[in-house]
């Protein structure tokens, strides 16, 4: 048997990267609309972390609701459903004009439904490959992580051009299209409901209660390493997914195309470092981790450094993206190394749960809340102390992470 070419990981994978497409290229028409709209960073995270309140409500739910319904059928559902979502906005745009309250509200509808998929589908990934132990998790989530840098990458080359030349619709057509290919896939991937065992099925707020129960006293290391988790997305997500567009639109001054340009330099960065740790999968330990973490910490003194020299605005366009390409790469390594140690360490039961909880996706609750909060930062300093101040967060995270991958080790 060879696990990574099997029928279901194949669909799985591409369903996965297909619907990813979509929203990449989606999320990616919005903030172009609202910076070009407003020119303000704080608006432009607020948009983007308008779904905070849902996403903090409803995906612990999402996690029970993984570990008791055919998570094929989770998957299906959630992308049909964001295809009818997205295509009943194209309509109402299309008759009212686009307009920041509309956008919000389509944003926070999605987030309602990605609450439910994320953990649905990291823990389809330990359901296929657990019997196959680590080194196959890590192949098999290595090979995810390729899927989802390559098709974040198409969009981000195209998405400039695009968006300049025929604007928003096109995109969200676009991305209706994919939601609705992604869908039809998954009608085919073989997976069975999630094994309980012979327990009693208890309520919804019980079986909740039982994953919280689980991490803090059953896996307490598992729990630190999903804090851990928060925090650097906290500080990646904000930082990259706020301070990146802004930084290029509004303080260097750069068009929609320049930003595209760039942003697709930094996804062939997120595939070369996906494919890179994918050649090392099977041998990642969390050992790893402190050096990686060391590795963000350094990628980030150069950029706060030539924000605070006299030079033109292409230097400091090239420096910022040679750098952040590093930062890339490296957290391409440490989310190999953390998740499959947070799902091998979780029973089947548990997984949906538990995995709703970790959140590494820029979905994650800690990433929105980064990214209002490096939003604020954003309008308030100058780019270079941001930038300093989130290397000395960095530099925090480094220590705190050498005693607990020991831990893992141990």
């Amino acid at each position: 048997q060879r696990p990574l070419l099997s029928r279901d990981f194949v669909l799985l994978v591409a369903g996965q990267g297909i619907s990813l497409f979509g929203n990449v290229m989606l999320r990616f028409a919005m903030s172009m609309w609202v910076l070009d709209e407003t020119g303000s960073a704080t608006i432009f995270a607020s948009v983007l972390a308008i779904s905070i309140v849902p996403t903090i409500l409803l995906s612990p739910f999402g996690g029970v609701l993984a570990d008791r319904v055919n998570r094929r059928t989770i998957m299906v559902a959630l992308d049909a459903i964001s295809a009818v979502l997205v295509l009943a906005s194209a309509i109402v745009f299309a008759t009212t004009g686009f307009h920041i309250v509309a956008i919000a509200t389509m944003q926070v509808l999605l987030a309602v439904l990605g609450a439910f998929e994320t953990p649905t589908v990291q823990a389809a990934l330990p359901q296929m490959f657990r019997q196959y132990g680590p080194a196959t998790m890590r192949q098999g989530m290595a090979v995810i992580n390729q899927v989802q840098q390559l098709s974040s990458l198409l969009p981000s080359f195209l998405g400039g051009v695009l968006y300049a030349m025929f604007g928003i619709r096109l995109m969200m057509i676009i991305a209706i299209a994919s939601f609705a290919g992604a869908a039809a896939l998954e009608c085919f991937i073989r997976l069975s409901a999630p094994d309980r065992g012979d327990e009693e099925l208890p309520t919804p707020l019980e079986d909740l209660k039982a994953g919280v129960r689980f991490l803090i006293k059953d896996r307490p290391n598992v729990f630190r390493l999903l804090l851990f988790a928060a925090a650097l997305n906290f500080v990646l997500i904000g930082y990259s997914g706020v301070g990146f567009p802004y930084t290029i639109r509004t303080v260097l001054g750069f068009d929609a195309t320049v930003y595209g340009i760039a942003d697709g330099l930094i996804g062939v960065s997120g595939v070369a470092g996906a494919f890179i740790a994918g050649l090392f999968a099977a041998k990642l330990t969390m050992r790893w981790l402190p050096g990686l973490m060391a590795t963000l910490t350094l990628a980030m003194v150069p950029q706060g450094i030539v924000f605070l020299l006299p030079v033109d605005a292409w230097t400091k366009l090239v420096v910022l993206i040679v750098f952040i390409c590093g930062t890339m790469v490296a957290s391409c390594f440490t989310n190999l190394i953390a998740v499959p140690a947070i799902q091998l360490s979780t029973p089947e039961a548990m997984a949906g749960k538990v995995m709703s909880m970790a959140r590494p996706s820029s979905t994650g609750r800690a990433s929105r809340l980064g990214q209002m909060v490096y939003g604020w930062a954003y309008d308030q300093m100058p780019v270079a102390i941001v930038l300093f101040i989130t290397t000395a967060l960095f530099a925090v995270l480094t220590v705190l992470m050498v005693p607990l991958a020991k831990q893992f080790e141990d």
